[in-house]
């Protein structure tokens, strides 16, 4: 497993340069050729690509729902799918649902009434999508899911690898502490019933559960965000104190509210305990140049392109079996700050 790690990081790290600027989504796990070289994405175990140029895709109508746009990386995200979208002279309908499923739900009932070609949809949770999702494709308006898988027919997801995240993660900090002393680690989880964070925690778990000396203290909702992490953060401190080594965070705003946590509690973040993250922000990059985290793994925002390109080789007759992959990258003390100065994070 480790060498297979190893061999991951090794060949995302390669790609480093597709990312430079973060004006595109990063290369896809496997070979299938895409429209756009900063937008490839490829389905595990596909058949090759149709031609996306022989699709007519000139005059469609996107509706584009997201489920909340409240930290860095949604923002990016939302902005950059935005961006691809209404380049192409597409129309576009947009919701942001505000962090509530419900209302999420009615956005799609209410785009759904316009009619349109397509629906990207980030949704919020797994389930509750059922119903809506059915509608739409009983109204023969092709489905997107983007980041998390949604219950319900759906034409394409596309995302990324949330256990191999976890297990890259969860083999730093082994790395970091071998196998000789006994490390206590709490963890602080993304949105409840959302698939992202089930998985992370899964590939976590697969790593650490090999290696008798780890111990997870407790897991908190941390909710991708940096208050609800801090005052989470607070909380394991007063129940847990000296003990926590490490702290697993699934996003790296989980990761700097934690840290503004130990700093209020008189501890220090990257001495007292270390901090692992995911997301591979310019704020996590920049705490780990700082010597407060010790590392993230990049998850990919930059969906926009590739969400464009798949909607282009659905529109030339090519389906999907299998959901898509966007890769990523490990950061540490030794590339963190020459991933900051070539324009990486967000």
């Amino acid at each position: 497993m480790k060498n297979k790690l190893l061999a991951t990081l090794i060949t995302a790290a390669m790609t480093a340069s597709l990312l430079a600027g973060c004006t595109g989504a990063a290369p896809a796990e496997s070979a299938a050729p895409a429209a756009e070289p900063a937008a490839e994405a490829a389905t595990e175990d596909a058949a090759p690509a149709a031609d996306a140029s022989s699709g007519d895709s000139g005059n469609l109508t996107v509706g584009f729902s997201q489920y909340a746009s409240y930290n860095n990386w949604r923002v990016t995200n939302t902005d950059d799918i935005n961006r691809a979208l209404n380049e192409q002279g597409w129309k576009v309908i947009f919701a942001d649902a505000n962090d509530d499923t419900a209302q999420q739900i009615s956005d799609l009932e209410d785009m759904i009434a316009q009619q349109p070609d397509y629906l990207v949809i980030g949704a919020r949770e797994q389930e509750g999508y059922e119903n809506v999702l059915q509608e739409a494709a009983d109204a023969g308006i092709k489905i997107v899911l983007f980041d998390r898988l949604a219950d319900g027919p759906h034409d394409v997801l596309i995302q990324g690898d949330y256990i191999m995240e976890g297990e890259n993660v969860g083999q730093a900090v082994v790395d970091t502490f071998g196998d000789d002393k006994e490390i206590n680690i709490v963890e602080l989880t993304g949105t409840p019933g959302a698939d992202v964070t089930a998985q992370r925690s899964e590939g976590f778990m697969n790593i650490i559960s090999q290696h008798p000396n780890y111990k997870i203290l407790a897991s908190q909702v941390g909710n991708f965000s940096r208050t609800e992490s801090q005052t989470a953060m607070e909380n394991l401190i007063q129940s847990y104190g000296d003990k926590i080594d490490v702290v697993y965070a699934h996003s790296d705003d989980n990761g700097i509210g934690a840290i503004n946590a130990i700093e209020a509690a008189g501890l220090k973040a990257g001495e007292d305990i270390e901090v692992f993250g995911v997301d591979g922000t310019k704020d996590g990059l920049q705490a780990i140049v700082d010597g407060k985290m010790k590392a993230t793994y990049l998850c990919n925002p930059f969906y926009g392109d590739a969400i464009v390109d798949l909607i282009k080789r659905l529109e030339a007759g090519e389906t999907f079996e299998d959901r898509e992959i966007l890769q990523g990258k490990l950061y540490t003390i030794d590339n963190a700050q020459a991933s900051l100065d070539a324009g990486e994070g967000f």
